[in-house]
């Protein structure tokens, strides 16, 4: 299924100024710049812009990037219906990821997969689940073992997502 076009025409079918300075500050690994650009995109876009999820779900994902948990909050709300927009469940896959909630950041992995299959994003979080999920730390104990559960744990939080 493809994605909204960006640069349409109309009020409400364009993304909004300030979300793209957010995005060019987060691709600079500008977090705190990201951050205010993105709040401002998701305080003030009108109810009827067909972007507000995505703002919202940058808005959290950043802010999870930045130590504060309850930005997962903000990305589980901007997912709650939405049905089209795959980089909103991409975001809530990557905060949930980052604070360890792995049936979480799975959930949002397999609805976003449901709406675009070749995301380049959740192809590669999905391989990494796969990897995972293959190869146990220690590999003649099982996954369930507990100290191959914690060894894990230690090894994901400090790789990071």
């Amino acid at each position: 299924m493809g994605q909204y076009d960006p640069w349409e025409t109309g009020s409400r079918t364009r993304l909004r100024s300030d979300f793209l300075d957010g995005l060019r500050c987060y691709e600079k690994r500008d977090l705190e710049g990201a951050l205010d650009k993105f709040r401002v995109a998701d305080e003030q876009a009108e109810m009827d812009d067909i972007f507000q999820n995505r703002y919202t779900s940058f808005h959290g994902m950043v802010r999870v990037f930045m130590g504060d948990r309850s930005g997962v909050r903000l990305c589980r709300k901007a997912a709650v219906g939405e049905e089209v927009d795959v980089e909103v469940y991409y975001n809530l896959a990557m905060a949930e990821y980052k604070l360890g909630v792995r049936g979480g950041a799975y959930m949002a992995l397999r609805r976003g997969l449901a709406i675009d299959d070749q995301h380049p994003g959740l192809r590669r979080l999905r391989k990494e689940f796969n990897l995972r999920a293959r190869h146990p730390v220690i590999p003649w104990l099982s996954r369930d073992n507990p100290f191959n559960r914690a060894l894990g744990q230690l090894f994901r939080k400090r790789r990071g997502p």
